[in-house]
């Protein structure tokens, strides 16, 4: 006779496996929680050392009653560095303006030789009268000189030129103020 025996295993889940998990969740809580007391106290810590290791504060001065006309040294610490002077720059006056006529600015563009008259070898010069507003702006363009041959289009490109410049205004007792400026400008042929 033989006897045949049959082994079976079941898998059986623990009884307790909600407990097991609440167990390893408290555990990682447990941690941060510890993470979080430790850095609660790391901080001020931290904050502690870092502002103690400056210098301390100086003490407080007391009163010395020296009389007039006498001269006393001052007290010393016993630790007390010798004083250095240290000169603070002074805030910057602003530079009185000198007395000046107005300028033109570099940008201003060059009156054009008319074609016309380059074509056929009309030379001059010409000077205009220029009244300057206190900003700097012309607010009246004239004639008044020629040299050479008078021709009416070398004056019409000046003023056409010229009443568009800027200056930098004239300035009395540092004050812009407008003003007059007589501008020359010569038309050569071998200008060009």
């Amino acid at each position: 006779m033989s006897t045949t025996s049959t082994h079976t295993h079941e898998y059986r889940e623990p009884a307790n496996t909600r407990e097991t998990e609440a167990q390893e969740r408290s555990g990682a809580s447990a941690w941060l929680w510890a993470l979080l007391i430790l850095a609660l106290v790391a901080a001020p810590t931290w904050w502690w050392i870092r502002n103690s290791q400056q210098s301390p504060a100086a003490p407080s001065p007391t009163a010395v009653l020296i009389e007039p006309g006498t001269t006393q040294p001052l007290p010393e610490a016993a630790n007390q560095r010798p004083a250095t002077m240290v000169r603070h720059a002074a805030p910057k006056a602003t530079p009185a303006l000198r007395d000046r006529q107005a300028r033109p600015l570099a940008s201003n563009p060059v009156p054009a030789y008319p074609p016309r008259a380059l074509r056929a070898g009309v030379e001059g010069s010409v000077t205009a009268r220029l009244q300057i507003d206190a900003n700097g702006r012309v607010s009246d363009a004239q004639i008044v000189d020629r040299s050479g041959v008078r021709d009416r289009e070398l004056d019409r490109a000046v003023l056409s030129t010229v009443g568009d410049w800027r200056f930098e205004p004239a300035v009395h007792n540092g004050r812009a103020v407008a003003s007059s400026v007589q501008l020359p400008v010569d038309f050569r042929t071998a200008q060009q």
